[in-house]
Formats: structure tokens, C-alpha cells, sequence
């Protein structure tokens, strides 16, 4: 009898550990890797970088890859931010290009003393 307590004492530990161990991480994922983009394969295609990946226990690398770009669109690669004392991932999208003439920009201000009247 107590070597089953004992049992299913440590499946529930082990499961909550678990539990715990594939939530958003706390601490930050480590420097970008550099990568080497092999030969593009056509001018119809777009290098998405690789990030890092979060695995329940530690990070893992994802390596870059070449994809087939969308019409109209740029991409936008995912990022890692901090929210409290977790790190959470905000994945890459396709982002449409925005069309149209740009805003124009407003001239800087003049720094020095204000013209006298």
C-alpha cells in the first residue's frame, strides 16, 4: 500500500513539474545565431531568419529557410519580449505593404532662442 502512495506521489509531482517546465520561460533566449543563407532558390523567394525556440526546458534553435514571398507583403520576423517575469514569443507574420504616397515628414524644429518681435 505505501508503495503505491509513494507512486502516485511521484507521477503527481512529476506531472505538475512538467506542467510548470513547458510554460513561457523566465529567463530571456540567448543572442541570435549568425546564419549563412544558402544560394537563394529563385528570385520568388524570401529568407525567413532563425530564432530560438522555447522547449519546456530550454531553448532550441530553429535554422532560417528560404519560402516563397506573398504578394504584397514583407516579413516580419517573430521576437521574444518580456511581460512581467516571463518571456513570451510573438511569432513571425506576413505584413501587408502598405501602398499609397507616404506621410511627408514634418521639418525638425529650429533649436536656439525664440526670433524676437
Amino acid at each position: 500500500m505505501r508503495k503505491t502512495a509513494w507512486a502516485v506521489l511521484a507521477v503527481i509531482i512529476l506531472a505538475a513539474a512538467a506542467g510548470l517546465a513547458a510554460d513561457q520561460p523566465r529567463i530571456g533566449p540567448p543572442p541570435l545565431r549568425t546564419e549563412a543563407p544558402t544560394l537563394q532558390p529563385s528570385q520568388n523567394h524570401v529568407w525567413i531568419p532563425g530564432y530560438w525556440k522555447w522547449g519546456g526546458i530550454n531553448y532550441e534553435w530553429v535554422e532560417g529557410r528560404w519560402v516563397k514571398a506573398k504578394k504584397d507583403k514583407v516579413w516580419v520576423p517573430g521576437t521574444w519580449e518580456q511581460v512581467g517575469a516571463r518571456w513570451v514569443w510573438k511569432a513571425g507574420k506576413w505584413e501587408k505593404i502598405p501602398k499609397g504616397k507616404p506621410k511627408d515628414a514634418k521639418p525638425p524644429k529650429a533649436e536656439g532662442p525664440e526670433p524676437r518681435k
